[in-house]
């Protein structure tokens, strides 16, 4: 670190080293997990870097508005603000600067995850509403898109490339975890890609238009889609708020209650969980995960509509 470091120097910088340490020190999960807080924040503040004297509750405040604001859960909102604020208390004792408390009011503590999850006859609901409105459609398509693909995280579907399918297979890494994923293109999965294919775009789906501020166009995007679903929710009379996070945890919750082992959907969902995927099985035959969603597919596509 550099001998002069002051309250002037820069957060995100000073984030950077504390990774290229962990990263040194073969502690890859740890640093993947301040990479993606890093990478969180540097969104929100919408430039390279951001001094610790502008680090204030206020920010920290307006920055935990945001995420709430873009469907993230309150304990994914605790994990970033847990690593924003184990960098600055770091920098503080290291440097000896003035502590200014930013993060007093902030959310740091762990909420009891409520169940989001709905079931396949309400997705099937939400699947055959009459929506007249193009962004609607294109809200739903985004949200079964994301279901059919076995729970994907938005980030990674809106990142996926024309390139990453072939022979009837999406592969790609994810964002995340950077673990590699394959997932066979069922019927319902093909018909929305051709459904957005005539676009030019290298991107598979219609979210990031252009190569430059990739993350602002994602970001944004999300916020829209999860408006129109909370109206899509609305129109198919569901007890709780519809969100891109709800087809996750449907889907996983689904394929629990189709006794598919922890590991398999663990796997599905591309966690990197030493808890989980770890314990059991290093790698899992991909036709195993494939046939999971093929039973939950085949039995949305056989479930009686609810009026």
């Amino acid at each position: 670190m550099q001998n002069n470091f002051n309250y002037n120097s820069g957060m995100i910088s000073y984030m950077q080293k504390i990774i290229q340490q962990m990263q040194a020190n073969n502690q890859i999960g740890t640093a993947r997990n301040y990479q993606s807080a890093m990478r969180r924040f540097s969104s929100f503040i919408g430039k390279s870097d951001i001094s610790f004297k502008q680090i204030t509750p206020e920010l920290i405040s307006r920055y935990q508005t945001h995420l709430q604001t873009n469907g993230i859960v309150p304990n994914t909102i605790s994990f970033y603000l847990r690593i924003l604020r184990a960098t600055y208390n770091r920098a503080i004792d290291e440097y000896n600067l003035s502590d200014g408390h930013p993060f007093r009011h902030a959310f740091t503590g762990n909420e009891r995850t409520v169940k989001r999850a709905i079931s396949l006859t309400e997705i099937k609901r939400i699947r055959e509403l009459n929506l007249q409105h193009n962004n609607l459609q294109w809200a739903r398509d985004f949200f079964m898109f994301l279901f059919y693909c076995r729970g994907m995280s938005p980030i990674d579907a809106a990142f996926l490339k024309k390139s990453n399918v072939k022979n009837n297979i999406i592969s790609y890494r994810r964002h995340k975890t950077l673990q590699q994923l394959h997932i066979n293109i069922e019927p319902p999965i093909k018909e929305i890609i051709d459904r957005y294919s005539k676009y030019s775009s290298p991107y598979l789906l219609p979210i990031i238009k252009s190569p430059v501020n990739t993350r602002k166009q994602y970001d944004s995007a999300l916020r829209n889609i999860n408006k129109q679903l909370k109206i899509i929710g609305k129109l198919a009379n569901l007890a709780k708020p519809l969100t891109t996070y709800v087809s996750r945890h449907s889907w996983a919750t689904l394929a629990k209650n189709k006794n598919i082992p922890i590991n398999v959907i663990s796997d599905a969902l591309g966690h990197n969980s030493i808890l989980t995927t770890q314990i059991y099985l290093d790698t899992i035959d991909n036709t195993v995960i494939d046939e999971a969603n093929r039973l939950i597919i085949n039995e949305l596509q056989n479930a009686k509509s609810i009026s």
